[in-house]
C-alpha cells in the first residue's frame, strides 16, 4: 500500500459552498434570477442600464447571467467589513437596530451581531411587542424584538415576512437609528428612509446591488438566507475574530 497522506483542512470559501451559503442557490433558478436583475434596473428612480445593472450585481455577487452563483471571497469579505462597521458606529454610542425577515436561519447571525454592537459601546434598539399588526396579509401578528433583534410573530413562532407591514412599523416604533443590519424588507424599508444599511441578502434580493451607492449607504453581504443556523456559523466565527483579537504589540511592548 502506499503511504496514506492527509486531505488539507478545508477552507472557508469551500465550507461555504458545501454548506449552500455561498455557490449555486437551490433557487431561484437562473431565468428568474435574470428577471430579478431586469426588474431591478427598471424600478430604480433612475432606471439603470441592463449591461450596468448585471456589472453592480456581478461586483457584488460575483454572480453574471451565465453563472448566477454567488462567490465566497466576495462573502467573507463584505462580513469582514460588516463586523468592522458595526463596531465602528457602536463605539459612538449610536443606535443601531436589527431586524430579520427570515429567523428560522438567520436568528443566530442577528443575535451575535447585536451583542458585538452592544459590547462596542452601541445602543441597540430593543422593545416590547407592538399592537397587533396585519402582516402579509395575516391578522393577529405584531414585532417582537428577540435580545435586540426584531422579528415577526403570531405569539407562538416566529414568522418569516415579505411585504413592508412589519418593516414600517418597525422604523417607527425604534429611534432614528445611525446604522441598520436587516435582510428583506426591513433592508429595503431603512434604505427608502435614507439610513445607512448592513444587508444580508441572496441574488433573490439581487436589487440591493443594482442602483445605490454601496459604499456609503448599504454594505451588501451576499449569501443566500434559506439555511439553517448552524451553517453560517462558520463565517460569523471567522468574522468576529478580527473584532475580538487583541492588537499586535510594538517591539517595546505597547499596542499599535
Amino acid at each position: 500500500m502506499g503511504q496514506q497522506t492527509d486531505s488539507p483542512p478545508a477552507t472557508l470559501q469551500e465550507t461555504l459552498e458545501r454548506l449552500h451559503v455561498t455557490g449555486r442557490g437551490s433557487a431561484p433558478g437562473r431565468s428568474e434570477i435574470r428577471r430579478l436583475v431586469e426588474r431591478a434596473a427598471t424600478e430604480r428612480d433612475l432606471a439603470v442600464r441592463l449591461d450596468d445593472a448585471w456589472a453592480e450585481v456581478e461586483a457584488v455577487y460575483g454572480a453574471t447571467h451565465a453563472d448566477p452563483r454567488i462567490d465566497g471571497d466576495r462573502t467573507i469579505s463584505a462580513a469582514r467589513q460588516a463586523v468592522s462597521r458595526i463596531v465602528d458606529v457602536a463605539g459612538t454610542g449610536a443606535h443601531i437596530s436589527l431586524a430579520t425577515s427570515r429567523p428560522a436561519s438567520l436568528i443566530t447571525v442577528y443575535l451575535a451581531l447585536a451583542r458585538l454592537a452592544r459590547i462596542s459601546g452601541g445602543d441597540v434598539a430593543d422593545d416590547e411587542d407592538s399592537a397587533p399588526l396585519r402582516v402579509d396579509g395575516r391578522s393577529a401578528r405584531g414585532l417582537r424584538w428577540v435580545d435586540g433583534v426584531a422579528t415577526v410573530t403570531d405569539g407562538e413562532s416566529l414568522c418569516a415576512t415579505r411585504g413592508l407591514d412589519a418593516p414600517l412599523e418597525w422604523l417607527f416604533l425604534v429611534p432614528r437609528p445611525a446604522l441598520v443590519i436587516a435582510d428583506g424588507p426591513y433592508a429595503d424599508a431603512a434604505l427608502d428612509a435614507g439610513i445607512d444599511v448592513i444587508a444580508l441578502g441572496g441574488l433573490e434580493h439581487c436589487s440591493l446591488a443594482v442602483g445605490r451607492k454601496r459604499g456609503r449607504d448599504c454594505l451588501v453581504v451576499p449569501l443566500w438566507t434559506d439555511r439553517s443556523p448552524a451553517a453560517y456559523r462558520p463565517l460569523i466565527e471567522v468574522a468576529l475574530a478580527a473584532a475580538v483579537e487583541p492588537p499586535e504589540l510594538n517591539p517595546n511592548g505597547t499596542g499599535g
